[in-house]
C-alpha cells in the first residue's frame, strides 16, 4: 500500500521537477546586424471621429432616425443641428443625420439628410 502511495506522488515530483527546469535561451548569441538601427515609432494620433451610437430605428418616410447614445457620447455631438455620419462595422458611409433637439435619457433623434442609415450602424462625429 505504501508504494501505491508513493509512485503517483514520485511521478508528480518528477513531472513537475521537469517543467521547472525548461531550457533557457541565451539571448546573448542572437546577434543583429550593423546596419540595422532602431526606428522609433510614434504613436498613432486620436482619431478625430468620436463614437457617438448607434442606430436604433429608421423611418425613411419621415426622414427619422433614432440613436442609442453611448455612455460617453460627446456633449457637443447631441446639440441641435449637429452633423452625425453613419457607417457600417466595415467604415463604409451610410448616411448623413443632424441632431435634433429630441433627447430623451439615452436615445436622440435624428434628421436624416443623406444616404440610407440602417439599424446597427455606427454614429460618429467629426470633432472640431
Amino acid at each position: 500500500m505504501n508504494l501505491a502511495v508513493s509512485l503517483p506522488t514520485l511521478l508528480a515530483a518528477v513531472l513537475l521537477w521537469g517543467g521547472c527546469t525548461a531550457i533557457r535561451r541565451d539571448d546573448s548569441a542572437i546577434s543583429t546586424p550593423a546596419s540595422s538601427q532602431a526606428v522609433p515609432v510614434e504613436p498613432l494620433p486620436p482619431s478625430p471621429r468620436l463614437i457617438v451610437g448607434r442606430v436604433l430605428a429608421t423611418n425613411p418616410a419621415e426622414a427619422f432616425a433614432w440613436v442609442d447614445l453611448a455612455f460617453d457620447a460627446p456633449a457637443g455631438a447631441i446639440r441641435e443641428g449637429t452633423e452625425l455620419v453613419t457607417r457600417t462595422l466595415d467604415l463604409q458611409p451610410t448616411g448623413k443625420l443632424h441632431a435634433s433637439r429630441y433627447v430623451r435619457g439615452r436615445t436622440l433623434g435624428t434628421q436624416i439628410v443623406s444616404g440610407q442609415p440602417a439599424p446597427g450602424d455606427e454614429v460618429v462625429w467629426l470633432a472640431p
